[in-house]
């Protein structure tokens, strides 16, 4: 990356910071939108951006416009890796961050579990079942007098984890609580490059170099399609 889009520390210099000018912080705040929205998804939206995108015939493959885009501009597709990095971290901070938004909007549904009751049911059905699992397991070693005894305890411990999965699914499905979505890291992935893209062209636009209109919206629709799918979640919710 040259000086034209490092800071001497090493960071991307879009970005907002407090000695930025005006103009410059105006600039800076249109270029990160995409990476400041991105990093208020919560885990429903990457699922629904994800099965909204693994249907999309446009997803099946990357396009040439979008990927001549980021080969002959590698310096703008260095500044918009590090400002989305800037923003979401790793792949794992994203998906904590994530976690943390889903967290949040669960907190009515909480709530209203233990004004009811449901949430101290379910904690004790949990702990019933713990000591369940626990005790055959600790019976068989601390009665255990011979070799067959070992077999005893791999078929005890076998059962052991058949009656967790039956038993997890049942207190699963009676707390009531939406099940955790399944973010593969791969679908993340093209995610953050969707992100990654629609910084790249901002940054181009930024600087009065951007890329002809078919493919500025090519470069875009990977993140326009994201926000579609996190507003047809919020209207779910709502």
């Amino acid at each position: 990356m040259s000086n034209e889009y490092q800071l001497v520390d090493g960071s991307p210099r879009y970005g907002s910071r407090s000695d930025d000018h005006a103009q410059n912080a105006a600039q800076a705040a249109r270029v990160e939108e995409a990476a400041e929205a991105a990093a208020r998804l919560g885990l429903d939206d990457m699922a629904a951006a994800i099965d909204r995108r693994l249907n999309a015939s446009w997803a099946d493959r990357e396009d040439p416009a979008v990927t001549a885009l980021r080969k002959n501009h590698p310096e703008e597709l260095a500044a918009a890796k590090a400002l989305v990095k800037l923003r979401l971290g790793t792949q794992r901070q994203w998906r904590l961050k994530a976690q943390a938004v889903r967290d949040r909007h669960l907190e009515p549904v909480m709530r209203r579990r233990r004004a009811s009751g449901g949430a101290t049911e379910i904690l004790l059905l949990r702990l019933g079942l713990l000591i369940a699992l626990i005790a055959p397991p600790a019976y068989v070693v601390a009665t255990a007098t011979s070799r067959e005894d070992i077999l005893k305890l791999v078929l005890t411990g076998a059962a052991c984890i058949a009656a967790a999965v039956i038993g997890g699914h049942f207190l699963t499905v009676r707390a009531r609580i939406p099940e955790m979505p399944n973010i593969r890291s791969a679908w993340l992935n093209e995610l953050r490059q969707d992100v990654v893209n629609a910084t790249l062209i901002a940054i181009l636009q930024n600087k009065g170099s951007g890329p002809d209109a078919a493919t500025a919206e090519a470069g875009l629709r990977g993140w326009r399609s994201i926000q579609q799918a996190a507003q047809a979640v919020k209207a779910r919710h709502d």
